[in-house]
């Protein structure tokens, strides 16, 4: 570091350019750095790429009504989001809960884990699956009035079919 600053504090009284330097910091000695190296976890190197996804959905919810939202994603595959209630009369009459299961093949319990669970007219993050199956939303609209859901989600996931 001390090399560095007087090579910096010596060409700046000389005016010498930007490049010329770079030039001259790569002279300086570097310490000797050492590294601890950590094995590869489990989900964090995939050596095939996924597609790149991004949608806007316009979700309709009826009055005393309730639906869920889902996506499709493989462990360790991540989304951004973004989602809006439009017409809604108060935020407080909106359970939402953002959550992930496992696809169950047969009668034996399969996970859940719960991201987000409240009230709100809105919500925004981003999140790494921890399993593979169905990430999502549910929305129950407690209000006497119909409202939008504005989802915009973009990453790694896939729709499934209905």
């Amino acid at each position: 570091m001390d090399c560095m600053n007087k090579v910096l504090r010596k060409n700046w009284l000389r005016g010498i350019g930007v490049g010329a330097v770079a030039c001259l910091l790569l002279s300086c000695e570097q310490e000797a750095v050492e590294w601890i190296d950590i094995p590869l976890a489990d989900n964090v190197f995939f050596e095939d790429r996924p597609a790149f996804n991004s949608d806007v959905i316009e979700i309709p919810l009826f009055a005393l009504s309730d639906l869920e939202y889902k996506l499709d994603m493989k462990q360790g595959a991540g989304i951004s989001y973004q989602w809006e209630a439009t017409s809604l009369p108060e935020s407080e009459l909106l359970l939402t809960e953002f959550h992930g299961h496992t696809i169950r093949t047969s009668d034996a319990p399969g996970d859940v884990m719960f991201y987000k669970i409240g009230r709100n007219s809105s919500s925004e993050g981003y999140m790494v699956a921890p399993f593979d199956g169905i990430h999502g939303w549910y929305f129950s609209n407690e209000s006497n009035e119909d409202i939008n859901i504005l989802l915009t989600v973009s990453g790694f996931y896939t729709i499934p079919d209905e």
